[in-house]
């Protein structure tokens, strides 16, 4: 399940990096760094079981 979860983050992540990018002001750049977030967030929770 959590899997699943991580999976649905990523995926929606790269869809505002994306849906960001054709917009072409503050709120687009705004929807980018929310997206840039949840990849990091994601890549962090990765990376944490390591440390």
């Amino acid at each position: 399940m959590k899997k699943i979860i991580y999976i649905l983050i990523f995926l929606i992540s790269i869809f505002l990096v994306i849906e960001g990018r054709s917009i072409n002001n503050y709120i687009g750049l705004l929807i980018m760094f929310i997206g840039l977030g949840g990849i990091l967030a994601e890549v962090y929770l990765y990376n944490k079981q390591y440390l």
